[in-house]
């Protein structure tokens, strides 16, 4: 603490702390100006909360919109993919015969035109037993089924290593 001497009626000096006095004054603004800092923070905080509060309401609703828009969209979807199915079946069938009077043009046979057109129905086929066989087995979940079979004969192993008795009472004494 600064101590500054103050001079009484006597004449003689006393010390007179200067922090008391001195330090009153100015933190007095400087505290002023603190709590006016901290509250002009605070109302930006409010304000960015107020915003976020109505983002987010803004967002839910444009979510629950979407979501009605997509749920009234399922049907127009089936539809289309109902609609789809024979207008693909009707490409292939008339990409088969274009082939099949290419084969019948170019050769002058109507054997060699329906020979193409049999193949190309046969090469579709084909290729979509060997899909129908690859999905199937995939529905069956092998790898899940070998990572079960797996685990089981792992137990299987630790369990007859842990218990070798066991081992001797499951096979019989030989004769």
């Amino acid at each position: 603490m600064a101590h500054q001497s103050v001079n009484d009626k006597s004449g003689a000096s006393k010390p007179r702390s200067v922090d008391s006095e001195s330090c009153s004054k100015p933190t007095e603004p400087s505290s002023d100006a603190a709590g006016n800092r901290i509250a002009q923070e605070f109302q930006q905080a409010i304000a960015i909360g107020d915003e976020l509060i109505g983002s987010l309401k803004a967002y839910t609703e444009l979510l629950g919109l979407e979501a009605l828009l997509a749920f009234k969209s399922i049907p127009a979807l089936l539809a289309s993919w109902l609609l789809l199915l024979p207008a693909m079946l009707l490409t292939w069938l008339s990409f088969s015969a274009l082939l099949a009077w290419v084969g019948f043009s170019v050769s002058g046979i109507p054997v060699v035109g329906f020979g193409v057109f049999f193949v190309m129905q046969l090469l579709s086929l084909l290729v979509l037993w060997f899909c129908v066989k690859r999905y199937r087995r995939r529905l069956s979940l092998p790898e899940s089924r070998q990572q079960l079979k797996t685990f089981i004969q792992g137990v299987r192993h630790e369990f007859s290593q842990s218990n070798p008795e066991q081992k001797s009472r499951a096979q019989p004494p030989e004769s």
